[in-house]
Formats: C-alpha cells, sequence, structure tokens
C-alpha cells in the first residue's frame, strides 16, 4: 500500500579507506527504513558521489558532487580512519569540503573516528599528520565519536542515527545559525 513519506537525505562522506564503513552507514540507513519509515512516515535517502553523481566534463568534479549532493543533503555523517583524503583545488580534501559546505549550511554534520589498528607499513604520514590536525580542531567545535572495530561503528552509528533523525522531524521549519567550519582549511605548510 502506497503512503506519503517525508524524505531526508544523508550524504556519506569519507576518504578512501573506510570503503567498509561506508557499506555499512548505507546498510543502517536501509535497515532504520524497514523498521520505522511506514510508522513514522520517515525516509532516509543515503547519498554517495558514487551513485548519486554522473560524469560531466568541463567542472570541477567537487562542484560536481557538491551541486548534486552536498548542497541537497539534510545530514552528513563523515568517517575517518588514517587518511584526510585527496585535495579540490579548494580544500585540503573532497571530505572536508563537503563537511564545510554542509556545517557553514547550519545542516548537521555528525563525524567519527576509527581508532583501529592498521600496519604501519600502509600508512602515508603526511596522510596521518594532516588528519590529526583536522582532529585537533574539530573536538572544541562539537561532539564527535571514536569506534574501535567496524562492529562498534554499527552500533553507534545505529543508535545515534535515530537521535538525529528525531533531530531532524522536531527541528523542522525551524531557522538554525550555521556552523562555523573554517579551520577546515588546512594549510599543508603549518603541518610540516
Amino acid at each position: 500500500m502506497a503512503y506519503d513519506s517525508r524524505v531526508y537525505r544523508i550524504l556519506i562522506a569519507s576518504p578512501s579507506d573506510v570503503e567498509e564503513e561506508r557499506e555499512i552507514a548505507v546498510r543502517v540507513i536501509q535497515e532504520w527504513n524497514d523498521l520505522y519509515s511506514f510508522s513514522r512516515k520517515v525516509t532516509l535517502l543515503p547519498l554517495r558521489w558514487e551513485t548519486h553523481t554522473a560524469p560531466e566534463y568541463g567542472t570541477r568534479p567537487q562542484e560536481v558532487i557538491n551541486r548534486t549532493i552536498v548542497d541537497q543533503c539534510d545530514l552528513l555523517v563523515g568517517v575517518f580512519w588514517t587518511r584526510l583524503g585527496s585535495p579540490t583545488g579548494e580544500a585540503d580534501s573532497g571530505t572536508l569540503e563537503e563537511i564545510a559546505r554542509v556545517g557553514d549550511a547550519g545542516k548537521p554534520v555528525m563525524l567519527y573516528f576509527s581508532k583501529a589498528g592498521i600496519d604501519p607499513d600502509l600508512l602515508d604520514l603526511s596522510q596521518v599528520e594532516k588528519l590529526k590536525d583536522f582532529k585537533t580542531k574539530t573536538y572544541p567545535k562539537g561532539l564527535i565519536e571514536n569506534y574501535k572495530s567496524v562492529i562498534e561503528f554499527r552500533d553507534k552509528f545505529s543508535k545515534q542515527l535515530e537521535l538525529r533523525v528525531r533531530d531532524l522531524q522536531k527541528n523542522e521549519g525551524s531557522t538554525k545559525t550555521p556552523l562555523s567550519f573554517e579551520f577546515l582549511s588546512l594549510d599543508t605548510n603549518e603541518l610540516l
């Protein structure tokens, strides 16, 4: 039977080293829909650049992503482990540019940082340093979440997603002051 539903778009933003967490986030969102969408008349739509953008020549790649999904989302979930990501020409990484745009628009941003172990030979030390600087600057700006395994990430995100959906519903129509993410434009020379 058909039903009317309010759709909230959730952007999953991350560098390339947390692919498993990205897939888990999509599954958690889909499971939320399975359990609550009909009774709450709310549908959550996970957005990722891989699935919600199309090739476009002549435009900066991150600008295509920004226009297509970043500016259209209602909530951003950012996940990090050992990398900050690739520079976009305007920010030190696409993920940081996305977080800044969503935060500056006054929309909620949920940030997760993995503390899982990794083989030191696989680390890009410049990426680790940039990520460390980002984390240091992020801690005083808001509440973040750490996790030690993908299972812990799944459990935490599942519970916290429900809290954010409640906030989205409660705050719908209210005007909020945009969050400031000015610190996201890192100067690589300061990190060395």
